[in-house]
């Protein structure tokens, strides 16, 4: 028998004193989370959470055991700040990347870990339209994809092609606002589907491959109506999508959509959560698919002061079931929510930015985990080459006894396109496949058998390919001299290197106008890039493979076609694909261009009325010096150095005034580079951090 809800209110309210009391007192013991019910591990007493994370992306990372929030807001602008937070503890902090990707916001559900290669992935959301921030740091750092290293702390632009822009209102442009995230991990590929843009609502469905630094728009039968704020997650055990609700359509139907197929399918199912438009906003829901107990969760937002419900679905019958956990998560915002299921844990983690604009991060279990019936998969697969073969070595499962191993091998195809058939057995984690085809990148796995027999799943994959290397680094030494180099690859089997070059298309601005959306740059005495268009025209530069890690490259900048506009010079990019014995070359690297990179680690402190800045010098050669640029308002860009200086540090009187602040690097014909992350000073927010030096 159901209590009267206000006696049920009471237990909830208990049931929530209690657990968090218990999870602050010790690290949780996630072996007795209990079953159904929604539980706060942050922030917890003694354990402060950063402010104004609203609107940001988030995804848990099973190495670390932590939680990583990107974006949002950092008060008004749209963020770049990064932040963890220790499942554990409870504990968030703050990081200063070298580092970031602009500001950007709406971006909650979009955003994932990449568990194969150990990466957050970050799509576009929406930038510049809060200001604060300043267009030409802006578009020349976005791109489609950013990864974060949370090893490192570092990010990285990974700039793929296909390296045209998409029309201003074309629908075909990957992210926007509160476009769906999620992570295929029997295919190791990041997915992105829909958004809003110029354009308005999308219905576009992405692939990225960050193993190859590959994206590609699928082109998939029956796709649904266009949308932004969707569940969105991945069904392993069969092979496809989930998909339900958004932020403003009445759709109520779940979409599937099946990799073999490439096709979308819609199912009316009843009952169903709640998914009708109301005032303003539908029910935004997040979803996760619980791989142990083949069960999604779906949790629906009834409005700030409605709550949330969550719902299961059984993949197999097509079976929406509403839940009723003892407690729910807090009320929270719009569009705040991140979801994910961590197999390792068992758990599903929910952040959500509560009504007061404070971070919570909440834990769900479905079920406790079924009894295993297979061995676990081999771990740690790895694969060198040689010029006639490709050998292969990985990590027997432990605690686990292992009669044999069954070796699969796929031929070349996009990952999620490769179909895996067994080549051999073998009782030791080794293997030779002497039956390889010189310039072919193979895919590989491998199964534990068991000694009853059973088999575990595939590991995770490894390939007959380099990993995409590095962007070089390009210093334009004269109008006619440019000088490549480049970081040896790190896998010992790669024999060399292959340089390529093409004609970068740009758009220039010589005086902006302050605004949201606009190019908010200053008057410049020249007309300067503001971003690029498209990089056309590649041409590999070596006959033969590159040994070494440096080229010159004489081509004559003052040879300008129509891609450089009003710009004095001509713009090329560079990429570099790494070639292992066996012949097979890598995917792209990230392109790097004949104006300076980005300054890094760019650091700001308050030192009464000045602002102390600190940056690392650039690795480029010859450069002549750095500008710094300044916030005045909300908008404008002001030049503070109008010549370059030489230092890599700056101190500007800035009073009590809150504002912000860029370097730019100067090379030796004069061309600025690329501005670097921003620096607060007297930022009203100021920030989750300790010590004086900060972003």
């Amino acid at each position: 028998m159901n209590p009267h809800p206000r006696l049920r209110a009471l237990i909830v309210a208990s049931l929530i004193l209690v657990t968090t009391a218990v999870l602050a007192a010790a690290p949780p013991s996630w072996d007795d989370h209990p079953e159904n019910i929604w539980i706060k591990q942050s922030p917890r007493p003694g354990t402060p959470a950063p402010g104004f994370l609203y609107e940001g992306s988030g995804d848990y990372d099973p190495v670390s055991r932590k939680w990583i929030h990107h974006a949002g807001h950092d008060g008004i602008p749209q963020g770049f700040h990064t932040f963890t937070c220790d499942l554990a503890t409870g504990a968030w902090k703050q990081h200063f990347p070298p580092t970031s990707p602009p500001g950007v916001c709406c971006v909650d559900g979009s955003h994932v870990f990449d568990i194969a290669n150990g990466r957050f992935v970050r799509f576009p959301g929406g930038s510049l339209g809060h200001g604060y921030q300043w267009s030409r740091g802006v578009y020349l750092k976005n791109s489609a994809v950013w990864l974060y290293d949370p090893i490192t702390e570092a990010w990285t632009n990974m700039r793929p092609p296909p390296y045209q822009e998409p029309a201003k209102y074309s629908s075909d442009a990957i992210g926007g606002l509160c476009s769906g995230g999620t992570y295929a991990p029997n295919h190791q590929i990041a997915i992105s589907f829909g958004g809003s843009g110029a354009g308005g609502a999308k219905n576009s469905l992405f692939f990225y491959d960050a193993y190859a630094n590959s994206l590609q728009q699928i082109k998939a039968a029956n796709p649904p109506p266009a949308r932004d704020g969707m569940g969105f997650a991945c069904d392993t055990s069969r092979n496809q999508l989930v998909m339900f609700g958004s932020q403003y359509l009445s759709d109520e139907q779940t979409w599937l959509y099946h990799f073999q197929s490439n096709r979308w399918e819609a199912h009316t199912l009843e009952p169903h959560p709640p998914a009708k438009k109301s005032e303003t906003y539908s029910t935004i829901p997040k979803l996760a698919y619980d791989s142990l107990n083949d069960r999604l969760i779906c949790i629906v937002w009834l409005g700030e002061r409605g709550g949330h419900e969550t719902w299961s679905l059984d993949p197999g019958k097509l079976r929406w079931t509403k839940l009723n956990p003892a407690a729910e998560p807090a009320s929270s915002k719009s569009r705040s929510r991140n979801l994910t299921y961590a197999p390792d844990l068992n758990l599903f983690m929910l952040e959500l930015s509560s009504t007061n604009n404070r971070p919570e991060l909440w834990t769900y279990r479905f079920k406790k985990s079924p009894t295993r019936l297979r061995p676990p998969a081999p771990s740690a697969l790895t694969l060198s080459t040689e010029a006639t073969k490709a050998t292969l070595r990985w990590t027997a499962p432990s605690n686990s006894p292992v009669s044999e191993y069954q070796v699969f091998r796929a031929p070349p195809a996009e990952p999620w396109r490769a179909e895996f058939k067994q080549i051999a057995t073998v009782k030791q984690p080794m293997f030779e496949d002497s039956e390889v085809t010189p310039g072919s990148a193979f895919f590989y796995a491998v199964k534990a058998v068991a000694r009853d027999g059973s088999a575990s799943e595939l590991s995770r994959h490894a390939r007959s390919q380099p990993i995409v290397p590095a962007a070089p680094v390009v210093s334009v030494r004269a109008t006619d001299r440019v000088e490549i180099k480049w970081q040896a690859h790190p896998a010992k089997d790669v024999a060399g290197y292959n340089l390529y070059r093409g004609v970068v298309s740009v758009k220039t601005v010589k005086k902006g106008e302050p605004g949201a959306w606009k190019d908010n740059d200053p008057e410049y005495a020249e007309p300067l890039v503001v971003r690029v268009t498209n990089l056309s025209d590649l041409k590999k530069l070596n006959a033969g493979l590159l040994r070494e890690t440096t080229y010159t490259d004489p081509v004559d900048l003052t040879r300008k076609g129509p891609e450089a506009a009003d710009y004095k010079f001509a713009v090329h990019a560079y990429i570099l694909r790494a070639v292992n014995q066996l012949g097979v070359e890598s995917g792209p690297s990230p392109y790097a261009l004949t104006i300076p990179s980005e300054p890094v680690n760019v650091l700001c402190r308050e030192n009464r009325a000045e602002a102390e800045l600190k940056w690392d010098a650039n690795a480029e050669a010859g450069l002549t010096g750095y500008r710094v640029y300044g916030l005045k308002g909300t908008w404008q860009i002001l030049p503070l150095t109008p010549q370059p200086i030489a230092e890599t540090k700056f101190v500007h009187k800035t009073g009590s005034d809150s504002t912000r602040f860029w370097v730019v690097a100067v090379d030796a014909i004069g061309q600025e580079g690329q501005p670097s992350s921003p620096a607060w000073a007297n930022h009203s927010y100021r920030g989750f951090y300790s010590g004086e030096w900060h972003q």
